[in-house]
């Protein structure tokens, strides 16, 4: 056992092994009720913390780690995983364990993903042991802090009642906020040094990192983004809100109820029950509230070098973002409407989107091997390859040639390693598994390798170091991007001197009709066909 005596929290009691000492389950915030504002813990009076155990999730789907361990295609050993309404909001810091005061080691802040419904930091496969003791190997120390956030109807749900309740939108983004605040306040003591933090995040954790860069506060120094931005996890208008909480009033019985009564029931009701009664078709995306999040998010936007859109190009410095081959696997799970009439859907929605550029929209279906006789289990395939194209390279190229500082894109391309629908292909979740290190037991010794190589890039981001050179604000003046694997054609890491195509794995069909129609329109296909 580790007991750290801190500046403002006085003595707390972590875990220690190899090397590591780790606080687990620290409360940063405390919350009057399920959708109150999260409120700063500055200082703590008493006696010693113990910070040995996990603490509680946030109110979600008690299946969210087998659904997300299903993805990957490969179980860990189960935890008992406790959820709590209100004392969801702890974080868990990896430290090694010479880490003193004065160390002032780089901090890794890092965000889970999982649609912003699922996620929390005690799930097995983002236990810190191993990405704290490889750092100290590679010479490269971390700090390493992982965050459990509101989510689902607690983090996102928001309508104009409740604004008037007193209730904010976007609260699980608010928690993330805080949690950042808290970082700056007390990481010092644990060896971490607050002007040097890289938030990151994968998947809605990546879309939470970028839509913090809207922050007129300087948040982190760095961030990294890994399968998602707000480019992918779209934050919806308010009128969008309204028809979202009419439909989670209706699926808990509350359509007909007066305001009070729908706020305190939401306010009041076992949380297990809130969790079982909303259905798929309630959405939990942020709220374009015109404070946290700005509106003009676009690819147009975003990818341009001059503008001034984002606050946190100002304040942060560099940008390290990147996708898997495959990421639009997810869709598998969360949109399997789209795989019936697949070609009809995906054609109307072209033909309806581009309708002013039919030229256009029908190269689109010829590049992606798309006609009205194709069999709609081929067509879905090739919807996935656009879906892949639209929603997770084209962000990740956007932000990073709109980047006023150094930005550098990766991308993975090892193989999912384990038996299921997605082997052999770099699917979504595969990263970020392969980041913290927690399956490396399980693959062999060449897939390992590009697990150790991705996160010693990552460490040596952290520490201010170039992993490999930076891209440029143009997509084709030889913008390089690093690869990892695929290890069965013995690569371990390479650099593509090219952002599309060749060794990338990466199509630039979309980018081909770029001066014809923008990214933001091509966008309007997928989202028409998801509706449909």
């Amino acid at each position: 056992m580790a007991i750290l005596d801190t500046s403002k929290l006085g003595e707390i009691r972590g875990r220690e092994g190899e090397g590591v000492s780790q606080y687990l389950g620290i409360q940063y915030a405390t919350l009057k009720d399920r959708f109150a504002d999260a409120e700063l813990i500055e200082s703590r009076t008493g006696g010693v913390l113990d910070a040995t155990n996990d603490g509680p999730l946030a109110l979600s789907l008690p299946i969210g780690c087998d659904i997300e361990l299903g993805h990957v295609q490969h179980t860990l050993p189960k935890k008992e995983l406790h959820q709590s309404d209100v004392d969801c909001l702890n974080l868990n810091i990896a430290v090694p364990s010479n880490a003193t005061s004065e160390s002032k080691l780089p901090v890794l802040f890092f965000i889970h993903g999982g649609g912003l419904f699922i996620g929390g930091n005690s799930w097995p496969q983002y236990d810190l042991t191993r990405l704290v003791k490889l750092s100290i190997e590679r010479k490269l120390p971390t700090v390493v802090v992982t965050v459990n956030y509101r989510l689902g109807a607690p983090g996102f749900l928001t309508s104009e009642e409740l604004r008037q309740a007193g209730y904010r939108s976007n609260n699980g983004l608010r928690d993330q906020r805080v949690a950042l605040e808290w970082v700056q306040k007390h990481i010092r003591d644990f060896g971490g040094d607050p002007e040097n933090v890289t938030a990151a995040g994968q998947s809605a954790g990546g879309a939470s990192v970028t839509y913090h860069l809207h922050s007129q506060k300087p948040l982190f120094k760095r961030a990294i983004s890994m399968a998602g931005t707000s480019l992918l996890l779209h934050a919806l208008p308010n009128i969008a809100h309204e028809e979202n909480y009419e439909k989670a009033m209706a699926a808990l019985g509350l359509s007909d109820a007066p305001p009070e009564e729908r706020v305190k029931a939401l306010l009041e009701m076992p949380g297990e029950e809130l969790v079982a009664k909303l259905p798929p078709g309630v959405s939990f995306a942020p709220a374009l509230d015109g404070d946290l999040i700005l509106p003009g998010t676009t690819y147009t936007e975003i990818g341009k070098p001059g503008s001034s859109f984002l606050p946190g190009k100002e304040w942060c410095q560099d940008l390290l973002i990147g996708n898997n081959e495959i990421d639009a696997s997810i869709l598998d799970f969360l949109a399997p409407q789209i795989k019936t009439q697949t070609t009809k859907k995906f054609i109307a929605a072209i033909h309806k989107v581009l309708a002013l550029h039919p030229a256009v929209g029908q190269r689109i279906l010829g590049a992606y091997e798309i006609t009205e006789d194709t069999p709609d289990a081929k067509a879905f395939k090739s919807v996935l390859a656009y879906a892949n194209d639209i929603s997770f390279n084209a962000p990740a190229l956007s932000y990073a040639l709109g980047w006023p500082g150094d930005a550098y894109v990766y991308y993975f391309n090892e193989g999912n390693p384990w038996d299921g629908p997605w082997k052999g292909r770099a699917n979504h979740i595969l990263d970020v598994i392969f980041f913290f290190q927690n399956l490396n037991d399980f693959m062999s010794a060449e897939q390992a390798a590009v697990s150790t190589a991705f996160a010693e890039d990552i460490f040596k981001f952290c520490h201010g170091v170039a992993p490999w050179p930076a891209t440029s604000s143009q997509i084709d003046d030889g913008s390089p991007a690093r690869i990892y694997g695929p290890s069965e054609r013995g690569t371990t890491t390479s650099v593509s001197p090219q952002l599309l195509g060749g060794d990338t794995l990466r199509r630039r069909i979309l980018f081909d009709f770029a001066s014809e129609v923008s990214l933001d329109d091509l966008a309007k296909v997928l989202g028409e066909m998801m509706s449909s």
